[in-house]
C-alpha cells in the first residue's frame, strides 16, 4: 500500500515539476506575471499532498479547503501536461523532420500565447467535466443466471426474474452532497428495482462524521430508497477508511444492510452474498474466500441451489466467482479511470476493469460509479446508475 501511494506522489511531482520548468521557460519575459504563475502552480500543487499527509494535524477546515483547492487543480493539472508534452514532442520532431517552416526554437513572445491557450483548454476540459461528475445517467442491461442469453427459451414480454438496482461507488461524504445524493436515490426509485446493491466505496473520510446535522441529512435521505427486497451493501476500500465501525453504524441507520463475508437467501430463490473488501487483508483480520461464505448456502429442495449473486468491491481474481458457481458478481472500484487517458492504466490493471463481461456461466458487471473520487470531475464515462435486469434461464 505504502509503495502505491508512493508511485502516486511521485509521479504527482514529476508532472508538476515538469510543469513548473516549463512555465518557467515559457513566460521568461513576462515580468511579473511569470512569478505570480510559478507561485499559483507552487501552491496549488502543494494542496493536494498536504491535505493527506497533514489530515488530523491541522484544524478540520483548513484540511478541508486545502482538499477542495488541491481537488480543483488535480484535473486542469493532467490537461495541462498532455497539452505542454504533446507541443513539446511536437517541437522535437518538428526540428528533425521540418514539420513547418518556422523551425523550433520559436520566438520567445510565443510563449505567452502558447502558455494562454493551454490554460484556457485545461480548464475548459476541467469545467466540461465537473458538470458530467453531477450528470448521472441510468444503464439497464440485460443479463441471465446461465452463460448463454437464453433468449430461444424466453417468449416475449417475460418480466425479469430480478430486476437489480446498483450504486456503486457513492462516496458520501467526498464529493456527494445532499442535492446530488438525493438525485441519485430519487432516479434509482424511478426504475422500480426489486432490490437495491451498493457494492462499496459508499462512504469517503472520516470528517464527515464530525458533522452531525449532515450525517443525519444523509441517512433520511438513504432510508427513502424503495425496494421491496431492500438495500444492501458491502465496504469498500474507503469504506475502510474512513474506520470499519462507524460506517457500519452510518448505513444501518440508514436501513442498509451490509454483508461482511456472509451469505443470505433472498425471497426464497436467490442468494446474496458480500465478500469484504481486499483492504482487510491489511488490517491484520482477513476475509474469506468466496468458496468458504457459499459453504453455508443450503441447496433446494431439489437438490439444486438458487441462482448466486455476489458483491466484491475490486474485481480482483474473477476466476474465483466463476469456479464457485456464482450467476452475477457486481463490482465497483475502478471509476473507469474517472479522467481520461487513465482508463488505459486503469484497464491494464484488471482482467476486466468496466461493463459487462463474462467467464463461463458468470456474469460480471463492473461499474463505473455513481459518484466520483478526488477531483469532482469525470472526463471518461458517466456516474451511472446500473440496473440489472436477471432473467432465469
Amino acid at each position: 500500500m505504502r509503495g502505491f501511494f508512493g508511485t502516486v506522489f511521485g509521479v504527482y511531482f514529476f508532472v508538476n515539476f515538469y510543469l513548473f520548468v516549463r512555465l518557467f521557460q515559457s513566460l521568461a519575459r513576462t515580468g511579473a506575471l511569470r512569478a505570480v504563475a510559478c507561485a499559483a502552480i507552487l501552491i496549488f500543487s502543494m494542496c493536494f499532498p498536504a491535505a493527506r499527509l497533514l489530515s488530523g494535524r491541522l484544524p478540520d477546515t483548513t484540511i478541508r479547503a486545502l482538499s477542495a483547492m488541491g481537488n480543483l487543480y488535480v484535473a486542469p493539472m493532467l490537461y495541462a501536461f498532455l497539452l505542454t508534452l504533446a507541443a513539446d514532442i511536437y517541437r522535437v520532431l518538428n526540428r528533425v523532420f521540418t514539420i513547418t517552416n518556422n523551425a523550433p526554437p520559436y520566438p520567445a513572445e510565443a510563449g505567452l500565447p502558447a502558455v494562454g491557450a493551454i490554460f484556457a483548454i485545461s480548464v475548459l476540459i476541467a469545467a466540461l467535466g465537473g458538470i458530467n461528475a453531477i450528470t448521472p445517467a441510468v444503464k439497464e442491461v440485460d443479463m441471465w443466471t446461465r452463460g448463454d442469453d437464453g433468449s430461444a427459451a424466453r417468449a416475449p414480454h417475460t418480466p425479469a426474474f430480478l430486476r437489480i438496482a446498483v450504486l456503486s461507488d457513492i462516496h458520501i461524504g467526498g464529493n456527494t452532497g445532499t442535492g446530488y445524493l438525493g438525485k441519485l436515490v430519487e432516479m434509482t426509485n424511478a426504475g422500480s428495482p426489486d432490490i437495491v446493491l451498493l457494492p462499496g466505496d459508499i462512504i469517503d473520510g472520516t470528517r464527515f462524521f464530525s458533522d452531525e446535522r449532515t450525517v443525519r441529512e444523509k441517512v433520511e435521505i438513504l432510508k427513502s430508497f424503495q425496494a421491496r427486497l431492500g438495500v444492501w451493501g458491502v465496504l469498500g476500500n474507503h469504506d475502510y477508511y474512513s474506520g470499519v465501525s462507524d460506517s457500519e453504524a452510518f448505513l444501518a441507520a440508514a436501513g442498509i444492510r451490509i454483508l461482511r463475508d456472509e451469505a443470505v437467501t433472498i425471497d426464497g430463490k436467490f442468494i446474496l452474498a458480500g465478500r469484504d473488501d481486499r483492504t482487510a487483508l491489511f488490517s491484520g483480520n482477513g476475509r474469506m474466500s468466496i468458496e468458504d461464505i457459499l459453504s453455508s448456502v443450503p441447496q433446494t429442495d431439489d437438490g439444486t441451489q438458487h441462482p448466486i449473486i455476489l458483491m466484491d468491491h475490486q474485481p480482483f481474481d474473477l476466476h474465483e466467482a466463476e469456479q464457485c458457481g456464482v450467476a452475477l458478481q457486481i463490482s465497483g472500484h475502478t471509476h473507469r479511470g474517472q479522467l481520461w487517458p487513465l482508463n488505459f492504466v486503469v484497464s491494464r490493471m484488471y482482467e476486466r476493469s468496466y461493463g459487462e463481461y463474462k467467464r463461463g456461466d458468470t456474469n460480471y458487471f463492473i461499474s463505473s460509479g455513481a459518484g466520483v473520487w478526488g477531483p469532482p470531475i469525470r472526463t471518461i464515462g458517466r456516474p451511472e446508475i446500473v440496473v440489472i435486469n436477471l432473467f432465469d434461464n
